[in-house]
């Protein structure tokens, strides 16, 4: 099966070597026979047999001679070997520095822990690998097996897998050349994982600090649920899901380790597009380097919370009052912030469309409290306290001068009253003949009488001056009273 086949082909290989090796010694070995010039019969003792077939030597060979022709054979060989490993010496001195060049150069260039270490890499780049285990494992969004060693910074060539819950992005000389999604098979040479894709739906909640119309800072927590997109557009331009695709393993894998595999989360793979998933592992920012900031690329899950959540957040928030915001809602209506929150959700799944470039699908968004800083709301009740003050200085302003103006109004009427009087008795005091007490009397009541018709003067005349009016008419001879 394929740990069956494993070791073939590492034995293969290997043999492919040796054998190698094997036909260098030979022709060294023929290069000094052929240059001594070695009788071959002679040496063998089987110098009566000259010029005869090999048919008729084998037919005609006895016992003692086939002993002694093959120690002559042995001892042939024996003479002639040292001579063989010295012409064979330049292709065996070239084979092993060869490989020490390419052991040297792997450890230089990718800064090896030791030369053992980039040797192994060598070899199994080679020869192939000598047992099942898996060079990396790529699970829950990252590199789990794997992370970090030669086989991560050069790449295959070796047993490669993917969980269900993961895709990556392969790299072969400075090209990106393919997308793999949950599967178990073998990285080619120079084969390397480029990124890695996290197809589980995240969860993230996020601080937003925001302005409001009139330029008070908030704050406010956004919680956004997303995932990698699983949808695209059919040929008529309709919203289609795919489905996920079960996945496959070489038909020589043993029943024991696929059922392993399908156990540990391998077989069914989370749904999602090669698409959206080569948009999200290039979906990279490089900012500029700070020194407070340790991370310098932002990915497509920085993409969807920084770029688009929190600058929408922040644009809606900008459009509303604080004392709408915190306003209490009454029972059954809808609250603010779910106001907000739908229109926050639908900027977000207009910005992030089945195609888009990050390769995200957004699922749900959530608002929490919309708050303010303590030191913010100290000033905004300080705020509203001299508003209030402010407004009650005003009508307080407003109400003394109502009264300044009735009081002038009261002495202006009183004013009036008098100098009427006084047009009244003028003319009495003017005449020639004795004024009598009666007749100014009743000057004086006819005039406060006509005096009362006017509204001007009536709304400054108290009820007791009417009624006393009235009670001095009555006194006069002949008077009546009026009510």
């Amino acid at each position: 099966m394929l740990r069956r086949r494993l070791k073939d082909q590492f034995s293969n290989r290997t043999f492919v070597l040796l054998a190698t090796v094997v036909l260098v010694l030979l022709l060294g070995w023929l290069t000094e026979y052929h240059y001594r010039q070695i009788s071959l019969l002679d040496y063998l003792g089987l110098a009566e047999f000259r010029g005869r077939s090999l048919l008729d030597i084998w037919l005609g060979i006895s016992m003692q001679q086939a002993t002694g022709s093959l120690l002559g054979t042995l001892k042939l060989i024996l003479t002639l070997l040292p001579a063989a490993l010295f012409n064979a010496l330049p292709v065996l001195v070239a084979l092993a520095v060869t490989a020490w060049l390419a052991t040297h150069f792997i450890h230089t260039l990718y800064e090896t822990q030791d030369r053992k270490e980039a040797f192994g890499f060598l070899r199994q780049n080679i020869f192939g690998m000598t047992e099942l285990r898996p060079i990396m494992i790529v699970k829950e969004g990252d590199i789990f097996v794997g992370k970090g060693s030669l086989y991560d910074r050069i790449g295959g060539r070796g047993l490669f897998i993917v969980y269900n819950d993961s895709a990556v992005v392969i790299e072969k000389g400075g090209r990106l050349v393919r997308v793999m999604g949950t599967s178990l098979s073998f990285l080619k040479r120079f084969e390397r994982v480029w990124e890695v894709v996290d197809l589980r739906v995240q969860r993230w909640p996020f601080l937003v600090s925001g302005m409001t119309k009139e330029g008070i800072p908030v704050e406010c927590v956004a919680d956004i649920t997303f995932k990698i997109d699983d949808r695209y557009l059919d040929e008529d331009g309709n919203v289609q899901v795919k489905q996920p695709v079960k996945a496959r393993y070489p038909e020589d894998m043993d029943k024991e380790i696929a059922a392993e595999l399908d156990q540990g989360g391998i077989g069914e793979p989370l749904p999602h597009t090669e698409e959206a998933v080569f948009n999200a592992a290039t979906a990279l920012w490089v900012r500029i380097h700070q020194p407070d900031h340790e991370e310098q690329l932002r990915k497509w899950t920085g993409r969807v919370i920084i770029t688009q959540l929190e600058g929408d957040l922040r644009t809606i928030l900008a459009n509303y009052r604080l004392d709408w915001l915190l306003r209490p809602y009454p029972t059954g209506s809808q609250h603010p912030r779910e106001e907000i929150r739908e229109l926050l959700e639908a900027k977000l799944q207009n910005a992030f469309p089945p195609g888009n470039p990050v390769g995200a699908r957004i699922l749900r968004v959530d608002l929490g409290e919309i708050k303010v800083k303590d030191e913010i709301a100290q000033q905004w009740v300080e705020a509203w306290q001299a508003g209030w003050e402010q407004r009650t200085a005003e009508s307080k302003a407003e109400g003394e001068a109502e009264l300044i103006w009735l009081e002038a109004a009261q002495v202006q009427a009183q004013a009036e009253m008098v100098i009427t009087l006084a047009e009244a008795i003028r003319p009495l005091v003017n005449s020639e003949g004795e004024l009598s007490s009666y007749t100014l009397a009743m000057r004086f009541i006819e005039t406060l009488r006509w005096m009362s018709y006017n509204p001007w003067t009536r709304n400054f005349l108290p009820p007791e001056a009417m009624r006393s009016l009235n009670e001095l008419e009555k006194l006069l001879p002949g008077g009546e009273g009026t009510t």
